[in-house]
């Protein structure tokens, strides 16, 4: 029965990672929240949106082009004097998919990762440029949940970051999104049970 437990090893390894998702694209949302940044005020982001259920950390009003569109209201990250800055944006309640029109410097890349609470849930890598005249849509979908995004621009120049007409949703029914721990648990015994049989 060598076949059948390196299925269920295969099969509890997938189970474990199914954490990691991937890349979304603007049209992958369903029914998002939309952010544009029109109505905030000058200065921090902060807590601006609070009734929409989320926070800024290192995020500024600005004015840039994140797309072919003309220049509008943006979240910036940018801190002079400390390039490596990350910015957050933290959630009330767990979402699935994020994403925005983005611009950095085309020497800077974009790394952001999803936490779950205090546990990683993934990371995903996006070459960005735009160089705040243009620039292109980064999402990321994780169907275990996430709650804080953190973005990373790296290798830096200056490390600053555009985002705008953020948007976020989450696409599974309440109670059925399944948690990292869980599907980890879930990995656990399966592998748990193939190395059983073997014995």
């Amino acid at each position: 029965m060598p076949g059948k437990m390196k299925m269920l090893a295969c099969m509890a390894a997938a189970l474990v990672g199914t954490a990691q998702a991937g890349v979304i694209g603007v049209g992958g949302f369903s029914a998002p929240t939309v952010i544009d940044f029109e109505n905030a005020v000058a200065g921090p982001i902060g807590n601006q949106y609070a009734a929409l259920g989320l926070g800024f950390t290192n995020f500024d009003l600005a004015i840039y082009a994140t797309s072919p569109a003309p220049e509008s209201y943006v979240a910036l990250k940018y801190l002079d004097g400390a390039p490596r800055i990350d910015g957050m944006i933290t959630f009330s309640s767990v979402i699935t998919r994020l994403g925005a029109d983005a611009s950095t410097n085309p020497e800077d890349d974009t790394f952001i990762d999803a936490y779950l609470g205090n546990t990683l849930v993934g990371s995903h890598f996006f070459d960005t440029t735009g160089d705040g005249e243009g620039g292109s849509f980064i999402g990321i979908e994780f169907l275990s949940g996430f709650d804080r995004v953190v973005f990373r621009t790296i290798p830096v120049i200056n490390g600053a970051l555009a985002l705008d007409n953020l948007r976020f949703e989450n696409a599974a029914p309440p109670g059925q999104v399944p948690e990292p721990g869980s599907l980890a648990l879930l990995g656990t015994t399966l592998l748990g049970l193939a190395l059983a049989r073997r014995r």
